[in-house]
């Protein structure tokens, strides 16, 4: 990307934008949990030297809305990458016919009674997957500004779009720059953005260190979430994932584990997990598992098993979950699983048995 062509925000009006988050903000929580999926049609800009990703349709389709309305479920997280959004390489310049894809998913959310979570994956200045973001989000006034005012912008286009429909998450898994003590004053600001703009609109914050600890600074902040990972043990979820040191890719897991499979750090277990998050929840915060997921190398039973365990936890915790992803090697549909005996489904593969393991929580 060409950065000299970016048009910066300067002056009083971006930091006024950029502040802190207002105080007289209406505290709204979800009526219920949300269960649902991530939908990838808009993760992923297409970029020389990847093979295409049939997860990525480059927009979103009405069938899946349908589909999770049919199979009981309630939500859908919607990561993003920024740069299908904008064009002419400028960071402040959005492409009205991409949005519109957004504004096509938001009223099928409304339609089918699916609420739609918008999180920028890819965030000006700052992504999980890579490196490559010439100013990094975590220090760079330069970025902030730019995630600042498109999360701002996103707030004026769905301002008065209810809250039952839809809500932001601010980015994807904070690390490195973004992460640590760097991280509550960013998300701070980036609240504050959208606030000043939208004084109503619910707010998810992943949390800090890759979302596996709590951000006590934004507790209390009315109207904020904070979501966590379901990706534990990664023995499990990431077996077959070479880019995962410690797992034991000679010999598949099982479930529960067992003694001294792997290292220690990918034998974290669920309960872990959740009770890095007990002083969020204790506090009043509304948290929920933002992904989850097992590849497709772990053995069918075994991912059922786990799925299930990790499932009836975060019920009795009164969380809500999303499972990375709905087509894709995580999902029921298209998952390329070698041992499933797959259904049918509009064309794609549906494996049966995860699809209803899912819809009994």
């Amino acid at each position: 990307m060409d950065t000299t062509r970016r048009f910066f925000i300067g002056g009083a009006a971006a930091m006024a934008m950029c502040g802190r988050a207002a105080e007289a903000v209406e505290d709204w929580t979800p009526a219920e949990n949300w269960r649902g999926v991530n939908l990838l049609g808009m993760f992923r800009c297409p970029t020389t030297g990847l093979a295409p990703d049939p997860r990525v349709d480059g927009h979103f389709v009405e069938w899946e809305f349908q589909a999770l309305r049919e199979w009981g479920f309630n939500f859908a997280r919607l990561p993003l990458d920024y740069r299908i959004l904008i064009k002419n390489d400028s960071w402040t310049g959005l492409d009205e016919k991409k949005m519109k894809f957004l504004d096509e998913a938001v009223e099928w959310g409304r339609q089918y009674g699916i609420h739609v979570q918008i999180a920028l994956h890819r965030i000006p200045g700052y992504c999980i997957l890579d490196r490559s973001e010439a100013f990094p989000l975590g220090t760079s006034p330069v970025a902030q500004e730019a995630a600042c005012w498109m999360w701002a912008t996103f707030a004026e286009r769905w301002k008065g779009v209810p809250n039952e429909v839809l809500s932001f998450n601010l980015f994807n898994e904070p690390t490195r720059h973004t992460s640590g003590a760097n991280y509550p004053p960013l998300a701070i600001k980036l609240i504050g953005a959208i606030r000043r703009v939208d004084p109503k609109r619910f707010i998810m914050a992943d949390g800090n260190s890759c979302a596996s600890r709590p951000v006590p600074e934004l507790y209390g902040i009315p109207s904020v979430g904070q979501a966590f990972r379901g990706y534990t043990p990664s023995a499990i979820t990431h077996y077959g994932a070479d880019y995962i040191p410690g797992i034991p890719l000679a010999s598949p897991p099982t479930w529960p584990l067992a003694p001294g499979y792997g290292k220690p750090a990918t034998r974290k277990t669920p309960e872990e997990s959740v009770a890095q998050y007990q002083s969020a929840i204790d506090a009043g915060e509304y948290c929920m598992v933002g992904e989850f997921g097992c590849r497709n190398k772990t053995p069918h039973a075994v991912t059922l098993a786990w799925m299930e365990h990790c499932l009836k936890l975060w019920k009795a915790k009164n969380l809500g979950w999303a499972l990375w992803n709905l087509r894709g090697h995580n999902g029921f549909l298209d998952s390329g699983r070698q041992d499933v005996a797959y259904e049918d489904y509009r064309g794609h593969k549906l494996d049966r048995k995860m699809l209803e393991l899912l819809r009994r929580y």
